[in-house]
């Protein structure tokens, strides 16, 4: 089962990039890349997300990239199937600091959603340590090599040193830092709300309650 915000995420950046392959000439639009100037003077506030939903061209390098993103992210998610709120204040932290950083940086971002995966691998990678991962098929390595394999694949795919991808690395390592120093924790009004009786976090709590019986010790 594909738990929610990794199936809602997917989705959307499939719809949008199939609509550009077909519309577009394969360009992703315009009006949802992460421009500074745009969102603050002008309003256009759902840039720094929509831009999340560019994993680059429809192609070979798209679906390696969603497929990674299905693996890693669901993964993720699922460990926090009984405190999702810890797996958003996550994501919300890795989207936040590559906008903040890449702004700050000057640096033009390209595939955000490309460098968040990035940084969903390298969370997992720290998170299972010292296991043995099989990569493509090809060869086993231990789970903390794997982020460094995708920047090596994307050098390859892409032909140049992936900068946004080492900097995706970076804020997971801080990230991970932070989490397991307990600095960063979710705010207690998201947990509150998560477990209240409105009818958004009911039906939030429902979905997440289809993925808990992968847990249950039968």
């Amino acid at each position: 089962k594909t738990p929610p915000f990794t199936k809602a995420y997917l989705t959307a950046s499939f719809g949008i990039t199939v609509a550009a392959y077909l519309t577009n000439k394969n360009q992703f639009p315009e009006s949802c890349l992460f421009k500074l100037h745009e969102t603050i003077f002008k309003g256009q506030i759902w840039r720094p997300i929509t831009a999340f939903l560019n994993f680059g061209p429809f192609g070979v390098g798209y679906i390696m990239t969603a497929q990674f993103v299905w693996t890693y992210m669901a993964t993720l998610e699922r460990l926090n199937y009984d405190k999702p709120y810890d797996f958003w204040v996550m994501i919300l932290f890795g989207c936040s600091s590559m906008v903040a950083g890449y702004s700050m940086l000057n640096i033009p971002p390209r595939y955000l959603g490309h460098n968040l995966s990035t940084f969903l691998v390298y969370v997992w990678s720290r998170y299972h340590e010292g296991m043995e991962v099989n990569l493509m098929e090809l060869f086993n390595a231990r789970a903390e090599m794997l982020p460094w394999f995708f920047l090596a694949q994307t050098a390859l795919l892409e032909g140049e040193l992936p900068i946004l991808d080492l900097l995706g690395i970076l804020f997971g390592h801080i990230y991970h830092h932070c989490k397991t120093t307990q600095v960063l924790k979710t705010p207690q009004f998201i947990v509150n709300w998560y477990n209240g009786s409105g009818p958004y976090s009911t039906a939030i709590r429902n979905k997440y309650k289809e993925i808990s019986s992968d847990f249950e010790i039968q």
